[in-house]
C-alpha cells in the first residue's frame, strides 16, 4: 500500500438555513444551533465510518466541504452542484425538511447522515471517483500526484480582496507518525479563532512538505 501524503482531516460539513423571499432565513437561529451542534458528531462518523482521503487522491483532491442549505420548501432550483477550486472540493446541497424547525440534535444527526453521504456520492458521479469506499475498502483506489498549490499569494473565491489566507508553517523535522497530531492541533486553534460564519467560508485548504494555508471567504451579510 502507497504512503498518504500529510493532510488535513478530508471532509468539513457546513451549513445552514436558506433565506426567504424577505432576504431573512427561514429557520430561526435557535434551529441553527442545534444544527451546528450535530454537525461535528456527523463528521466523526463520516471520518471514521469511510476511507475518503485516498478515494478524493485518486482526482488529486486533498478535501471536500459539503454544505447544506435548509429550506421548508422545494422552491426553485434544488442545491446540487459540485465545484472545484485547488485540492477542494465544494458541494452545495439543498434539503427541504419543514420538520427541522422542532428537530432535537439527535433527529438531525440521523436525518442528516444518509442525506450527507448522498452528497459525497454526487461527488464521485462528478469528478469520476467512484463509489465512496467504507473503512478497509479502499486498497484498490490508485492516487494521482495532488493538484498544485494555488500560486497566486492573494487567492480569492469570486473577486479579488473578498478572501484572506491564514498561514501555517510546519515542525523542521516533522516526523509521518507527529504530522496527524500536529495538523489537527492546527485545525483546533483555526476552529477556535473563526467565528461560525468564517468556519462556513474555508474555500481552500492546503498542505505542502512545509506549511499548511486556508483560504477563507470574507462573510457577506447573508452568510
Amino acid at each position: 500500500m502507497e504512503e498518504l501524503p500529510m493532510t488535513i482531516k478530508w471532509f468539513q460539513l457546513v451549513g445552514g438555513s436558506g433565506y426567504g423571499e424577505s432576504g431573512r432565513p427561514v429557520f430561526s437561529s435557535a434551529v441553527s444551533d442545534r444544527a451546528w451542534e450535530a454537525f461535528p458528531e456527523l463528521e466523526g462518523r463520516v471520518l471514521s465510518e469511510f476511507e475518503g482521503a485516498r478515494w478524493l487522491l485518486q482526482g488529486g483532491y486533498e478535501r471536500v466541504a459539503v454544505g447544506l442549505e435548509f429550506r421548508t420548501e422545494k422552491k426553485g432550483r434544488q442545491l446540487r452542484t459540485v465545484t472545484e477550486i485547488g485540492r477542494l472540493i465544494s458541494v452545495d446541497y439543498s434539503v427541504v425538511w419543514p420538520e427541522l424547525q422542532d428537530a432535537t440534535v439527535d433527529q438531525i444527526r440521523e436525518r442528516l447522515m444518509p442525506i450527507v453521504v448522498d452528497a459525497l456520492e454526487l461527488v464521485g458521479e462528478k469528478k469520476a471517483l467512484g463509489h465512496l469506499p467504507r473503512q478497509g475498502l479502499g486498497d484498490e483506489l490508485v492516487a494521482v500526484p495532488l493538484k498544485p498549490l494555488i500560486d497566486d499569494p492573494a487567492p480569492y473565491a469570486d473577486v479579488p480582496g473578498d478572501s484572506f489566507v491564514v498561514t501555517r508553517e510546519l515542525p523542521a523535522d516533522l516526523s509521518p507518525a507527529k504530522a496527524v497530531e500536529v495538523l489537527e492541533g492546527y485545525e483546533a486553534d483555526l476552529d477556535a479563532i473563526l467565528s461560525r460564519a468564517g468556519k462556513k467560508n474555508v474555500i481552500e485548504a492546503e498542505t505542502s512538505s512545509s506549511a499548511v494555508r486556508w483560504v477563507i471567504q470574507v462573510p457577506t451579510s447573508n452568510d
